[in-house]
């Protein structure tokens, strides 16, 4: 598997500004049109159709509680492939100089990654391999105690020895160890989604999420956004 092939899309949280202060900075670096959809209201979102017919979302976020409300914005990028990244870095320079948003210790970035590539081994191996690692993974991107504790929980042991001893050949059976029965339908915000590698999102909606915190890195890359820094640190993962 190419992973420059794989497409992706970035949920990045801001403090600081409007919904609409931050979509016209999108939109500076786009072009195309921004406006106000308002639903659902709980998200509020502001979108920004570009040139090219994407929508790229701001929305609210209710974790963000270190503002008011109208003071949360979440950027949530349309589907991106690795040709998209230097242009992606300009829309978080933009969100950072122009709209001067800013990013907290409650700020997060997430990444999710097409699913349909993977299969019930190559996602078991994905599982198996962040397991391995995680405590490294945790320590390099700075994952505070609150997080991993709450949103960004270490991935379950239980979990791990399942694909172990069953060594899952078809999805259906990861499904059962990941959940702890079949789940046919599982709910967006089910609980097991709050892992460091959150796969309730490939049976619900296609995608593996990789949810590791990254604060330090967001205001480091952030800040250093006026000079030329690479695709990759531009947004911190």
């Amino acid at each position: 598997m190419d992973m420059r092939e794989l497409r992706f899309g970035v949920e990045i949280e801001t403090v600081g500004k409007t919904r609409q202060t931050v979509a016209e900075a999108i939109r500076t670096v786009v072009g195309g049109a921004v406006r106000h959809v308002g639903y659902p209201t709980s998200y509020d979102p502001w979108e920004v159709v570009d040139a090219r017919g994407r929508v790229w979302k701001v929305v609210h976020d209710a974790s963000l509680t270190s503002v008011p409300s109208h003071l949360r914005a979440e950027v949530v990028t349309p589907i991106l492939r690795y040709g998209d990244l230097p242009e992606f870095q300009n829309v978080i320079r933009a969100v950072r100089k122009l709209a001067g948003a800013r990013a907290t210790s409650e700020c997060a970035v997430h990444v999710h990654v097409e699913g349909a590539p993977f299969n019930a081994r190559s996602l078991a191996n994905l599982a198996k391999t962040f397991y391995k690692y995680e405590e490294l993974i945790i320590r390099a991107l700075g994952v505070s105690r609150e997080r991993l504790q709450r949103y960004c929980r270490p991935m379950r042991e239980e979990f791990i020895r399942g694909i172990e001893r069953h060594r899952p050949r078809t999805c259906e059976q990861l499904n059962r160890l990941w959940y702890g029965y079949r789940n046919t339908n599982p709910a967006h915000y089910d609980p097991s989604r709050y892992r460091i590698l959150n796969l309730n999102s490939y049976w619900h909606s296609g995608t593996v999420e990789i949810r590791a915190y990254a604060q330090l890195r967001i205001m480091r890359s952030w800040a250093a956004a006026r000079g030329s820094v690479g695709p990759v640190s531009a947004f911190g993962v």
